[in-house]
């Protein structure tokens, strides 16, 4: 009997040992890459203020692992020479990389950018009109996106859900295909660093069309408390806590 009792103890201590672990918060955090300098309420200047305001422990960034080391001008993410890269020397953050390194990197853009050629090839007039119908969205969202708040709102996610539907259902499947992979690749990142990071706050700045994806795959994940990223953005901002050590880029 005593030999049950002690067997049943050993197998539920795994369990328990695991309950006591608390998970990691992560908080999506939409960027407009160039467009912050045409977006007067959600500027490079205010990009960094709510960076600061979520308080991250951690940051997952839209980058690949040498992007990290070399920091390199960038003509589409210039959020990163103006904002992030100071940020993380500020404060010390421990920073992953989302995006592979080669031959992966490679591996799931190139076909993903083949199919768009090749719909463009095959049917220009729908091309065109797609992206027409994309421009015009971006100046309704601009329009709306009079706070940091909104461009991580349900609203902005919703909208650019059905961009991205109506662009695979255009495209066919190198699009779903190729979106799916890359959002799975940041995905699995994140993940890893919820893992290696328990218990800490984890700020996801990525590209504002991956926020829908990854907010509603990260809410079903386990071992991650998904933070509602708009609603930390209304609240008023506190104090950030000091941290103190070299930056740590562990090289994902």
């Amino acid at each position: 009997m005593l030999r049950r009792v002690l067997l049943a103890l050993a197998m539920a201590l795994p369990a328990l040992a695991a309950a006591k672990i608390p998970p990691a918060q992560v908080a999506v955090l939409a960027t407009l890459h160039q467009l912050h300098a045409t977006t007067p309420a959600y500027s490079f200047e205010a990009l960094g203020r709510a960076i600061e305001q979520l308080q991250p422990d951690v940051l997952c960034v839209e980058l690949q692992p040498d992007d990290l080391k070399l920091r390199l001008a960038e003509a589409t993410k210039q959020e990163y020479p103006d904002v992030v890269y100071p940020l993380i020397d500020r404060h010390h953050y421990r920073v992953y990389a989302m995006e592979p390194a080669e031959p992966t990197y490679s591996d799931i853009l190139k076909p993903y950018i083949q199919a768009g050629h090749d719909f463009s090839v095959r049917a220009p007039e729908q091309a065109e009109a797609f992206s027409r119908y994309s421009d015009g969205a971006y100046i309704g969202l601009q329009t709306y996106w009079t706070s940091p708040a909104r461009v991580n709102d349900a609203v902005t996610d919703s909208v650019l859900r059905a961009k991205h539907e109506l662009q695979q259902a255009m495209v066919g499947d190198g699009e779903r295909i190729g979106w799916e992979r890359w959002n799975r690749q940041f995905l699995g990142v994140i993940l890893q660093a919820a893992k290696e990071n328990p218990g800490k706050r984890i700020v996801v700045i990525v590209g504002a069309e991956h926020g829908y994806w990854l907010r509603g795959h990260l809410a079903q994940a386990t071992g991650v408390q998904l933070l509602d990223t708009a609603a930390l953005l209304r609240a008023p901002a506190a104090q950030p806590a000091p941290r103190a050590g070299p930056a740590d880029v562990p090289m994902t």
